[in-house]
């Protein structure tokens, strides 16, 4: 492992440091009179918005494995590319890195919203079964419950056996619109939090500057060069972010979107002039 760097330590104890206060006075991250949440990031359309938590949430995570493989990507990639770049290049590829994954993010999100709005509509205009199930087909609806308590499976159930026989068709859709209209509006309410779209972008911008360094996941430790390790995750990432699996709570458009702007940056400063840049342990990295 590299030795610290400046800004690589300083974020580290940031990050630490705050994981640290959210642990002892944050609350619950669904608790919307926590702190927890009014640093977590929520879509601009909640009422939970804030524009301080376009910061604040990067430096926010959910749990000690979540801020444990954060930091350890820092602490793996962050110093060698530091000490290439520049702290001053460094810190401006972390912070362009973190824009770019919570833009991306709540630019999916917002599509997403969008749709299902479209998809409310339509069930108000052809309330059928086949427009119901559209819908819902996209819900976790196992995971989620309504304000008054009841589990959005057992509704969802319900009324698509009163919606096949046509019974009480009037009141079914009425509660079929409200109970789409209930997770639209939850949508703006989910809150994220973490480095990793930071994290991504430096992932990404060391695989740019040494493509046939071999990484591996932790999980899967078969070595494969950073040139080709590094797509094959986004496109996982990208294939989990469009399915949204029900045990996946990872937003995966915002690691997108920090690995496309940590990417495309490096690409730049690699095309163009490099400044001379501090060399000393990254010696040894394999170049092209």
């Amino acid at each position: 492992m590299p030795p610290l760097t400046p800004i690589v330590r300083s974020l580290l104890i940031i990050n630490v440091v705050v994981f640290a206060l959210m642990y002892f006075i944050g609350g619950q991250i669904y608790d919307p009179n926590s702190w927890y949440s009014y640093l977590a990031l929520h879509h601009p359309k909640s009422d939970l918005f804030e524009p301080i938590q376009l910061v604040s949430h990067v430096f926010m995570h959910g749990g000690l494995t979540h801020i444990f493989f954060n930091m350890f990507g820092l602490v793996m990639f962050g110093p060698i590319l530091e000490a290439r770049f520049g702290p001053q290049r460094f810190l401006i590829l972390y912070a362009l890195a973190a824009v770019g994954a919570f833009s991306l993010h709540l630019g999916y999100a917002s599509f997403e919203i969008s749709q299902f709005e479209a998809m409310l509509e339509a069930f108000r205009v052809d309330p059928s079964l086949q427009n119901f199930n559209a819908f819902f087909e996209k819900v976790p609806v196992e995971a989620l419950r309504l304000d008054n308590g009841e589990t959005l499976s057992s509704i969802v159930e319900q009324l698509q056996g009163d919606l096949a026989m046509n019974k009480n068709l009037e009141f079914t859709v009425a509660q079929g619109a409200s109970a789409m209209q209930e997770y639209i509006n939850y949508l703006p309410d989910i809150p994220v939090v973490g480095a990793s779209g930071a994290i991504y972008g430096i992932v990404a911008a060391f695989a740019i500057f040494y493509p046939d360094f071999k990484l591996a996941l932790i999980f899967l430790p078969i070595p494969f060069k950073a040139r080709y390790f590094v797509p094959v995750l986004l496109v996982i990432e990208l294939v989990l972010g469009i399915v949204q699996p029900a045990w996946d709570p990872l937003a995966h458009f915002a690691h997108l979107g920090g690995a496309i702007v940590g990417g495309l940056l490096a690409f730049y400063w690699k095309r163009t002039s490099m400044p001379p840049g501090v060399r000393r342990w990254d010696e040894g990295v394999p170049r092209e």
